[in-house]
């Protein structure tokens, strides 16, 4: 029996679904909601008598029911080896309304295939489809202390003016087709790239198509960043960044800078420039400081809205003026943000630039947030933004490329390059996993809870320690170029 997720995968990449049959991932969600969703749906249409399906239910089983209750929740339903499973399902007069959960704030692209799949396939059983509607969150709405369902979300049967279900209709998608295409499926023998590759990251078997390529050379023309043409010159047999076809360049700043790096042995440095962006750091103390935070979908805490974060942990190292590294650490539980923001205050030294990587898009955003929640706190926490300097943009603005990054502008290679420290001889390696380590503290789930926190500080103190080796490596370099 196939399921949705199946036909996703296969019109991704054939590949990818042969790979991912068997694979047994657990799906960890990135966004935090310690509410049942449906249970505080169900409150928000009142609905208080329901169907409610459950895995490996037959069809028969809604077909018995179906006289029973206006509501279902997560009936069940097959044709032609395809299992569907609708979120809500509201019975009428002459037939039926489906009701999808669209986990976000605005409905920035409908998911099409789910919704023409099920609305096809339901028609193919002889259900009378009427409408489909969505029902997502507020992203105005403000707990106050009281968790209101009815404030909570927004039903809407609209997108862009259009009824959702018309939209739906016009829809090419054909399960039949798919379905029939899928069951004659095998793993193609030749990988073939697209767009689903490195979407979000190198996809997990990427090394399994494409195994020549595990171990480039650091130079290699694949590692060339923004580039659409990449492939097309690395099977044309241009192998190296300094080979490169000037022809098929976008021709931004980054690339020059690994393009010149390949051919000046490793290292690119736009000297002046990058002499006058240090500059900026000449004042002591200098603070390098990380966060971590979580987000969560239905706000939990009073003056959050959906989508909301919590910053529950940072980690701070100043350098002082006699060249005193100094070093603080915060990990908070359940609504810390108070506290958070205290210790921020307190810790922090009262003036110095501070330095963080990819500052603006997050550890300001970040203070910026707690500003809005906690207004007795905000002048405060503003003059703190007003002092912070990026470490990212020397490196997105083409100030220097060491071609030992790969096309990899993140802080974990650096501090790798840089450095004799390593992420990997950490039990926790990266954010995502300091965000799951810290539900299962804040969840009451871990009978190891001195141990999860003492690894929440490691991690989160090597990347803030990691801003200071960078940093220390950009003056190093300054230093040896005169």
């Amino acid at each position: 029996m196939y399921h949705i997720s199946d036909i996703k995968k296969f019109l991704k990449c054939e590949r990818l679904y042969h790979f991912s049959k068997d694979s047994g991932t657990i799906f960890k969600p990135y966004l935090r909601s310690d509410e049942n969703i449906m249970e505080l749906i169900l409150k928000y249409f009142d609905i208080t008598e329901y169907f409610e399906g459950i895995r490996n239910d037959s069809d028969e089983k809604f077909e018995n029911n179906v006289d029973k209750y206006e509501w279902f929740i997560h009936p069940r339903f097959s044709y032609d080896d395809l299992r569907i499973n609708i979120p809500l399902m509201r019975k009428n007069e002459d037939g039926f309304d489906l009701f999808f959960i669209y986990y976000g704030i605005v409905i920035k692209e409908l998911d099409t295939l789910t919704y023409k799949i099920s609305l096809d396939l339901l028609e193919k059983k002889d259900y009378k489809i009427n409408d489909i509607y969505l029902v997502y969150f507020n992203g105005e709405y403000i707990n106050d202390g009281v968790l209101d369902p009815k404030k909570l979300f927004i039903c809407t049967n609209l997108n862009k003016d259009k009824r959702i279900i018309d939209v739906v209709r016009k829809s090419n998608i054909n399960f039949i087709k798919i379905m029939d295409s899928l069951n004659k499926s095998e793993i193609p023998k030749d990988a073939k790239k697209n767009k689903y590759c490195r979407l979000n990251g190198l996809c997990e078997y990427y090394h399994d198509c494409f195994p020549s390529e595990e171990s480039l050379p650091d130079d290699s023309i694949l590692t060339l960043v923004s580039s659409q043409n990449k492939n097309k010159m690395y099977e044309a047999d241009i192998e190296y960044l300094k080979d490169v076809d000037t022809s098929l360049l976008e021709g931004n700043r980054i690339q020059y800078a690994q393009i010149m790096a390949s051919k000046n042995g490793g290292l690119f440095i736009d000297e002046y420039p990058l002499r006058k962006w240090l500059s900026n750091l000449d004042e002591r103390p200098i603070s390098f400081i990380d966060f971590e935070w979580d987000r969560y979908l239905v706000p939990p805490y009073k003056n959050m809205k959906p989508m909301d974060v919590l910053c529950f942990e940072f980690a701070l190292y100043y350098l002082d003026k006699n060249g005193n590294l100094e070093h603080r650490t915060f990990v908070g539980t359940g609504d810390c943000r108070k506290e958070f923001i205290m210790a921020l205050l307190d810790y922090l030294p009262s003036s110095g630039p501070i330095l963080a990587y990819n500052a603006i898009g997050a550890e300001c955003l970040r203070i910026q947030e707690l500003a809005e929640m906690f207004d007795e706190y905000a002048e405060q926490l503003n003059a703190i933004n007003d002092r912070f300097i990026d470490l990212f943009t020397p490196f997105n603005e083409g100030l220097i490329y060491d071609i030992r990054m790969q096309g990899d502008f993140t802080l974990k290679k650096l501090v790798d390059i840089c450095s004799k420290y390593s992420y990997a001889d950490l039990n926790i390696d990266d954010g995502l996993k300091a965000v799951f380590e810290w539900r299962s503290i804040d969840n009451k789930s871990s009978d190891n809870q001195d141990e999860v926190l003492n690894n929440l500080r490691q991690y989160c103190s090597l990347d803030a320690y990691g801003l200071f080796l960078v940093y220390k490596w950009l003056v190093e370099l300054m230093i040896e170029s005169k």
